[in-house]
């Protein structure tokens, strides 16, 4: 690679890495306000339901949707500063150019998996807006929306990953 490819995959890079902090931030903070409200919501219907000796009905089902939208909205945060659940006995004993062929080929497979999923989770998303909700006016696709986005992300920060891994 010459000096100038080098010089435009490093500003490329520097690009999409401050893309990247500025999108993993906001959604980890998306993700802890949605928590927080979550937790209103649980403590709303633990309220009505013991106290007021009446339950409401859509709580439970905003609350769950709540949980899997923070998961899916802290995902790219998390995969982007390896705050994911890692085993590191095996790879911790090879040596080191062993240890960043192994990095990268499982950041290839982490993006290859991600890429596939976020194919088919327009689907699920499309086959979504077909069901309406238990408890709620809403089609069940609003609550899978989350999916291709936060997939889009976490392939964006793989990409990311993947180039360093590339530059060493």
């Amino acid at each position: 690679m010459t000096a100038n490819n080098n010089s435009a995959v490093i500003k490329g890079l520097a690009l999409v890495s401050r893309v990247n902090e500025w999108i993993c931030v906001a959604t980890r903070n998306a993700a802890a306000a949605l928590l927080m409200a979550m937790t209103v919501i649980v403590l709303t219907q633990i309220v009505f339901r013991y106290v007021l000796n009446d339950s409401l009905i859509w709580t439970e089902e905003v609350a769950k949707t709540m949980m899997v939208w923070v998961a899916f909205l802290v995902a790219p945060w998390a995969y982007r500063y390896g705050a994911n659940v890692s085993i590191e006995m095996f790879a911790d004993e090879l040596p080191t150019k062993l240890q960043r062929l192994l990095h990268l080929i499982l950041n290839l497979l982490v993006v290859w998996i991600i890429a596939v999923f976020w194919l088919e989770s327009f689907g699920m998303v499309d086959r979504g807006f077909t069901i309406r909700a238990a408890s709620l006016p809403l089609q069940v696709g609003w609550f899978f929306a989350v999916i291709p986005f936060a997939l889009a992300v976490m392939l964006l920060v793989g990409l990311e990953l993947l180039v360093r891994d590339l530059l060493g």
